[in-house]
């Protein structure tokens, strides 16, 4: 069997043109997540737009965030974005953390997710939260085998 575990992978800072070209794609996955998550497809656009809105003022990233580009064997590979989980707040939060089909079941997310952890650190933070939408079983189980808990859960029950 082969290993197709990353021989090599780098995180790479994003800014200026980069986030402008990557908001859209960025946003456009969030709509789709909160679709399958149970929005309507106009509270999912309200969702983004919102986002957009509070973090990326005229497309541009709020300046205590971090973005990095998920680089796996010089391949575009998916993205990490983290930062305050309020403007001035000490506690750190995962925003959006996604790597693209080609590159899944390679270790890249737990990377990543190792990588966020640094990274808050650095900042002085003393926890670091994320959300993430119940359907989505494989990173919850990912985040869980890291030592993240849950510390809210909503439910629903179709009528």
């Amino acid at each position: 069997m082969t290993d197709t575990r990353v021989s090599q992978i780098e995180f790479v800072p994003m800014a200026g043109d980069d986030v402008r070209l990557w908001l859209p794609e960025s946003m456009a996955y969030y709509q789709a997540a909160r679709i399958r998550a149970g929005d309507t497809e106009a509270q999912a656009a309200a969702a983004a737009e919102a986002s957009k809105q509070r973090f990326f003022t005229d497309g541009v990233m709020n300046p205590e965030h971090v973005l990095l580009a998920i680089v796996c064997d010089r391949e575009d590979a998916g993205w990490l974005w983290l930062g305050p989980w309020e403007e001035g707040g000490d506690g750190w939060w995962v925003w959006d953390v996604h790597v693209r089909e080609p590159f899944r079941r390679r270790g890249l997310g737990r990377a990543a997710m190792r990588h966020a952890e640094q990274v808050a650190r650095e900042h002085g933070s003393p926890t670091l939260g994320l959300n993430v939408f119940a359907y989505n079983v494989p990173a919850i189980e990912l985040y869980e085998s890291l030592g993240f808990e849950a510390a809210s859960l909503h439910m629903a029950k179709a009528l």
